[in-house]
């Protein structure tokens, strides 16, 4: 009991998340009550957009986090540089996780929970999430697996200019969880652009269209923006994901936190492909 009040004591109260992944984790944990700040971007839960803002997850303003006088800051390593600053400037406890993939968010759920004194609710927050994410595949997924497209970048209101998923990305990785084959798996860079020759060359079986979500807007597809969608692939008929209906408009930021909330977008993506 007493090890446990020590702990307790020393425990940060005041904590800036420089990420919306690790503000989902630390709500997961039930540190919720302890961050005083976080980024724009932090919009899940609801309770995270009532949070002192401190600018972008790449763009954090130093001054605003050190004005909330944090006693742990946690971040990830997309800026390096202010972390450093920060710990420059008499922050020491600056903490930076890398929840780039599956294996990155259970070592970041950890590594916070230890922080936080919470290491049995890491391990258990892990223990959920992996048993999800590797349930047993849907009952009509198809074999072989399909060849899935799955687009993050276009121009506004046009198929032009895709940027899409490449190999060695956390989105790469849910597609092979949830059943898929990534068809960019093979291409060069992160998130390769894809030029319509290259469109038709992959040909895929599915594509999963996230071009223009407004990652400052959490606000899901609606019925009728869905369809607008699904029309403008149409001007390539000869695409075998459009000639049987299998574009799918997404809008969950949880596609692109890799969080907590993992396992619903494995889940997410294992219907689509299934049907």
């Amino acid at each position: 009991m007493l090890l446990l009040t020590i702990l307790l004591a020393l425990a940060p109260h005041r904590i800036v998340s420089v990420a919306p992944s690790i503000t989902e984790i630390l709500f997961a944990l039930g540190a919720g009550d302890q961050v005083v700040g976080d980024t724009n971007y932090c919009n899940y839960p609801e309770a995270a957009k009532t949070k002192a803002k401190i600018g972008g997850f790449t763009t954090p303003s130093i001054e605003a986090i050190l004005k909330l006088a944090p006693d742990l800051v946690l971040m990830t390593n997309a800026r390096p540089d202010i972390a450093q600053l920060l710990r420059d400037s008499g922050n020491k406890d600056v903490v930076v996780v890398k929840p780039d993939n599956i294996a990155g968010i259970y070592q970041s759920i950890q590594t916070i929970a230890d922080k936080i004194g919470a290491s049995d609710r890491g391990k258990a927050l892990i223990q959920s999430i992996d048993k999800d994410i590797h349930q047993a595949p849907a009952s009509g997924a198809r074999t072989p697996k399909p060849k899935v497209l799955f687009v993050v970048g276009r121009t506004l209101g046009k198929v032009s200019d895709l940027i899409v998923v490449g190999n060695g990305t956390y989105l790469s990785e849910l597609i092979e969880l949830a059943g898929g084959a990534n068809v960019a798996a093979d291409t060069i860079g992160l998130y390769p652009h894809f030029s319509t020759e290259e469109l038709i060359h992959r040909d895929p079986d599915i594509i999963v269209d996230m071009g223009v979500v407004d990652m400052g807007n959490s606000e899901k597809l609606n019925e009728a923006q869905k369809r607008q969608v699904q029309q403008l692939w149409k001007q390539y008929p000869f695409l075998r994901a459009v000639q049987h209906d299998a574009v799918y408009p997404v809008s969950a930021e949880y596609f692109v936190t890799p969080g907590p909330r993992v396992g619903q977008a494995v889940r997410d993506l294992r219907k689509i492909f299934s049907k």
